[in-house]
């Protein structure tokens, strides 16, 4: 970035940025650009490795490949051609080429004219109000409404981007701000907004609870239900005790405090002395392994720069971002909704809903269907005694019952048309292209079913996901009771370790033949370096230097 305009704004050292066109005075550094969050996104991809996108008992469907890049050698690159004619085709095409650019610079800058007007007003804005200087410096913890951030001082860049994010920097730091929204602003969710498509029938969890009574109250405490949630103090796993919500990182100027105050929850931004207060609005994660965060601006959803580890208890970059920015502009896509909520209308992508729609969490109807015929039959017919309107998922062929789990860890297959719009019964390829496999995969949830399909387990009988997981209730970390399942098909005196062993080996089958630990696809970034939470894989095997690894661990 970094190209200021040869005059300034009011006398202010604050510029706008015309993308190089006109002298630089003042170069800032462009911290790297994140991508929309999409599904998957919340583990990093550093090395490539082949993912088996094929499945036995998955019914397989061909990759297209374009023949020359399908074991056939790609074509040589021309060679030059040192005729006259050839020089003159050059020349044209070299006149040809600074016209198109001379054309697209004057269409830029056009483009850029609605940018610098905005910028221009927000710090005319500024000036009246004598918001440079004169505002009182707001405690967070004053019980003084705020509706917006202080404006930053006087030195610091202001710029609005192309796309409409405003950048914030101050020169000569290495650190940069990137917001959605106008800096001065709080943003907050629009809630007047008429939806754009019908809700088919998805009505959340509680509306089964007054029939399914004990189902639900096991069911609320499970990782899919806890998938997703409005923000609160009791939804958001990390502190807000001082000494206990502070992020710190590699850049003196920058930091991240967890604030209180006017009933909201928020990211204060610490970015050079400004302050910059962003709310929580939406918490995602189940806080296994921990938690990031989202807010709304209007209809937009946006991932926020700073989520939660449960493993070290610590408040971290969120995945991806890099250690020592803000970024609060990274655009929450539909693909990424639909795993982490049952319905929310889809206004326009990438990231745009209608706030109000949105039923969080994971709820009965992602496995069951929508429940609201089912619901309003019911409620009409107190004395039926066969359900009607609802689908029973042990009804279901095995691979029917598989393409139900597949919409969310069948590693993140693309959707072909609108989200939220599989069935339970539905083909999962009706409504998902397959994942490619030259993709890189790993241990992770959202490749749960692939990691499965490698294990001798799932390819030699008709199991399922429910075979070893109740979905109606947690049982986080009960390692003897999934052992017990284990023994439902295999007998302990299987094990050639049983002799060592004993009946350890009937408590735990778990951490020798589908291990938990670090991996190379999932970590955040801090600025003591990168925390990788611990995975458990679902490829059930057996792996003599991680057996040998466990029984060290133990003591054998």
């Amino acid at each position: 970035m970094g190209r200021c305009r040869g005059t300034r704004l009011h006398d202010r050292d604050v510029c706008v940025d015309l993308g190089g066109l006109l002298p630089v005075l003042t170069p800032v550094r462009r911290a790297a650009r994140l991508p929309a969050l999409t599904a998957g996104d919340c583990r990093i991809e550093e090395a490539s490795r082949p993912v088996d996108a094929g499945m036995t008992g998955w019914k397989p469907t061909p990759l297209v490949r374009s023949d020359r890049y399908n074991g056939h050698t790609p074509p040589a690159p021309p060679v030059a051609n040192d005729s006259p004619d050839a020089s003159i085709n050059m020349r044209k095409s070299l006149l040809l080429g600074l016209s198109l650019l001379l054309i697209g610079g004057i269409v830029y800058v056009n483009v850029r004219d609605d940018a610098e007007q905005d910028a221009a007003r927000l710090l005319d804005k500024m000036d009246r109000s004598g918001g440079w200087e004169n505002e009182p410096i707001l405690d967070p913890s004053s019980e003084t409404s705020r509706t917006q951030n202080k404006p930053p001082p006087r030195d610091f860049i202001v710029d609005l981007e192309p796309g409409g994010t405003w950048f914030v920097g101050k020169r000569g730091a290495e650190s940069e701000l990137l917001l959605p929204y106008r800096p001065v602003q709080i943003p907050s969710p629009s809630n007047d907004m008429e939806p754009v498509n019908e809700n088919p029938g998805f009505l959340g969890a509680e509306a089964c609870q007054s029939c399914h009574q004990d189902r639900h109250a096991s069911f609320v405490h499970t990782a899919h239900h806890r998938t997703s949630a409005a923000a609160n103090p009791t939804s958001i796993a990390g502190s807000f005790q001082p000494g206990r919500n502070v992020l710190k990182t590699n850049s003196q100027g920058l930091w991240f405090r967890m604030v209180e105050h006017d009933q909201r929850l928020f990211q204060q931004v610490s970015f050079y002395g400004w302050k910059c207060d962003v709310p929580f609005d939406v918490v995602t994660g189940s806080s296994k392994l921990g938690q990031s965060y989202l807010y709304w601006h209007d209809d937009g959803l946006y991932q926020m720069n700073v989520s939660y580890i449960t493993g070290t208890d610590d408040w971290v970059n969120s995945p991806g971002y890099p250690d020592g920015q803000a970024i609060y502009n990274r655009p929450v896509t539909n693909r990424c909704l639909e795993c982490h909520t049952t319905w929310a209308d889809v206004r326009r992508p990438p990231n745009h809903y209608t706030p109000e729609s949105l039923i969080l969490g994971i709820s009965c109807e992602r496995c069951h269907g929508p429940g609201r015929d089912h619901v309003q039959y019911h409620q009409s017919n107190p004395d039926a005694k066969t359900s009607r309107f609802i689908t029973h998922p042990a009804s279901l062929s095995r691979q029917q019952q598989l393409d139900i789990c597949g919409q969310c860890h069948f590693g993140n297959p693309k959707l072909k048309g609108a989200p939220y719009q599989f069935r339970p019964g539905d083909d999962l390829m009706d409504h998902y292209h397959p994942p490619q496999a030259n993709l890189p995969g790993g241990v992770h949830s959202s490749n749960q079913l692939v990691r499965l399909s490698k294990s001798p387990c799932f390819n030699e009988t008709e199991m399922t996901c429910t075979t070893c997981h109740n979905p109606h209730q947690s049982e986080r970390g009960n390692r003897r009771l999934f052992s017990q399942r284990c023994l439902q098909c295999h007998q302990s005196s299987d094990c050639g370790m049983e002799p060592t062993l004993g009946q350890q080996i009937s408590d735990n089958c778990i951490d020798c033949h589908m291990p938990a630990g670090a991996t190379e696809n999932m970590f955040m970034n801090t600025a003591q370096g990168k925390v990788f939470p611990s995975l458990r894989d679902h490829h059930i095997r057996v792996d003599r230097d991680l057996t040998a690894a466990y029984l060290k661990s133990i003591g054998k």
